[in-house]
């Protein structure tokens, strides 16, 4: 059995691997290859905060006593472009819950550590509203992995749901912003509000845009009255 579930691994991977003559000409290329080398990818580097005083829809804007954050960048986040407006994203993110802040209703006298991994499902809102080019509003919903040494259930799993948006200044590099809530799914722990804002590059492999090239520059603010 062993053997069986060893030699159905090397066969996927082979497949993955094994190289095929491209169309329209002769060079090689492997279905991983022209799967990364066809997907538009982007990526997000920026700063986040926590909100995760135990009350998380109310209260929103006490920056002194709710919110967590470091003064360097703290989140990665990678998106892999479908079709149609869907994506997919990957985003890790670490900060710290400093001494006198305000979690889960009570007042920490230690520091804390902070840190989630989640995947999210994305919808590009232009599909229902028309492409504005420099303005790309999103949806998103998914799952997500939250360690807070600070709770009584330190490991715990969370459904997300939020928005964002990003702002490109050129058609490749704009600057994104959005906001999560997280539900617990695991009892003890808390809800709370994930926001982030960051730096945004889109690779866009098979769409034209050689990559670390800046695209059409937008001449959005022009535009506005």
């Amino acid at each position: 059995m062993k053997f069986l579930r060893t030699s159905v691994l090397f066969l996927f991977l082979l497949s993955l691997t094994t190289t095929v003559n491209a169309q329209g000409g002769g060079k090689k290329t492997s279905a991983l290859s022209r799967f990364f080398k066809k997907t538009p990818w982007t990526f997000t580097l920026g700063g986040h905060v926590v909100d995760d005083d135990g009350r998380p829809f109310s209260n929103l804007f006490n920056v002194a006593k709710t919110w967590n954050f470091l003064p360097y960048p703290t989140r990665l986040a990678i998106d892999g472009y479908y079709k149609k407006g869907w994506s997919f994203q990957s985003e890790f993110s670490f900060t710290q819950y400093k001494t006198n802040k305000l979690i889960n209703g009570d007042d920490i006298t230690s520091t804390y550590t902070f840190f989630s991994a989640d995947a999210h499902v994305k919808y590009d809102l232009n599909e229902l509203f028309g492409d504005t080019h420099w303005f790309d509003p999103y949806v998103a919903a998914g799952y997500g992995y939250n360690m807070r040494t600070v709770a009584k259930n330190p490991n715990s799993a969370s459904a997300n749901a939020g928005l964002g948006f990003n702002i490109w200044v050129y058609q490749n590099l704009g600057f994104n912003a959005q906001t999560i809530a997280k539900f617990s799914m695991i009892e003890g722990t808390s809800n709370y509000l994930h926001h982030s804002v960051g730096i945004v590059y889109r690779f866009e492999y098979g769409m034209g845009n050689r990559p670390g090239k800046l695209g059409k520059r937008y001449t959005f603010l022009k535009t506005i009255k």
